[in-house]
């Protein structure tokens, strides 16, 4: 890995993210996922969950809208292997989409 790149530019574990209306998207890099933060909508398409390829890996990251907040979002992180479950909130998609390759990347 090149110290000098951003983790989420680096190699990432193989992934998917399902969204509630019904879309796939496979390996989803940083314009899929801005592209999936912009159709999230409060009543029809309100959340998307990011899974490993490898069945046998327990973790995922999701991103859901806050129902009652101006702009918000709620990502949860899951990792059964370090024991995380965590919620944070963020505002800004940029912001959002950094964070969850990120995260993958550590996965």
């Amino acid at each position: 890995m090149n110290d000098s790149l951003p983790s989420w530019l680096s190699t990432r574990p193989p992934c998917y993210a399902d969204t509630e209306d019904g879309d796939y998207v496979q390996d989803p890099g940083h314009v899929e996922i801005l592209g999936m933060l912009a159709d999230l909508n409060a009543t029809t398409n309100t959340f998307f969950v990011i899974y490993p390829d490898d069945e046998d890996i327990d973790w995922s990251i999701s991103v859901h809208t806050r129902p009652g907040a101006l702009g918000g979002y709620e990502i949860e992180h899951h990792d059964a292997a370090t024991s995380e479950l965590t919620t944070t909130t963020e505002a800004d998609h940029t912001t959002i989409t950094s964070h969850l390759l990120d995260w993958i990347s550590h996965r």
